[in-house]
């Protein structure tokens, strides 16, 4: 509904918006509640799309009725002498849907089980069926024994190297003192450096143990 509709239509309906909006829609009961949502007024937000959709819906039927007139019989059923009779093109769609189906080797049974061949690959797939918990990648890397033992032996290997250069830096970084322990990389050229305080009893037995 246009502005100018509008403005028209409230300007010429002065008693019949007193009657709906202060005679009836202020009462109770059913009365009151039918007429609450008819009130009449300024429409504030957008114009009315009533009419929007009628024209909608009339293009739909405009276009239902087009193709269905240039709808005809096939050449096949005028020749077996049966052109004025109906042609079932649902069942049609269906016949040529479902042949589809089975020259595809399609399962109409548990058909989504193909979208999930390879479920159980999924650790989500043993959690929701026997509530069993699997690392997430304990499916996706299927790794061999052979390297599993070499990745073994490296590690372990590798370890020791580390060790050994850990006990090197530790026992080089006991020569210096506190002070260049704690300034000799430092990239702040505002730090200012506050010793620590001796340490306890039990600080000393640990160091002494090789625990600290």
């Amino acid at each position: 509904m246009s502005q100018r509709v509008q403005a028209w239509l409230l300007k010429n309906t002065g008693p019949l918006q007193y009657l709906v909006n202060e005679r009836l829609a202020k009462r109770s009961g059913l009365i009151g509640r039918i007429f609450k949502g008819l009130e009449m007024g300024p429409r504030q937000y957008s114009q009315h799309t009533f009419l929007r959709a009628f024209r909608v819906v009339n293009w739909f039927y405009v276009q239902l009725y087009q193709t269905l007139g240039v709808m005809r019989p096939v050449l096949s059923r005028t020749i077996l002498g049966v052109s004025n009779g109906p042609l079932n093109y649902t069942g049609l769609y269906l016949w040529f849907f479902l042949s589809i189906g089975i020259i595809s080797k399609f399962r109409f049974a548990r058909a989504r089980d193909l979208l999930f061949f390879n479920a159980q690959d999924q650790p989500e797939f043993w959690y929701a069926r026997y509530n069993m918990m699997f690392p997430p990648s304990f499916l996706h890397n299927r790794i061999s024994a052979h390297y599993i033992e070499i990745n073994h032996i490296f590690a372990i290997e590798m370890l020791k190297r580390y060790q050994l250069a850990r006990r090197e830096i530790l026992a080089e970084r006991e020569k210096h003192s506190d002070f260049e322990k704690r300034t000799k990389y430092i990239t702040n050229s505002n730090y200012v450096f506050e010793p620590l305080g001796a340490d306890d009893d039990k600080i000393k037995r640990m160091k002494d143990d090789g625990e600290f």
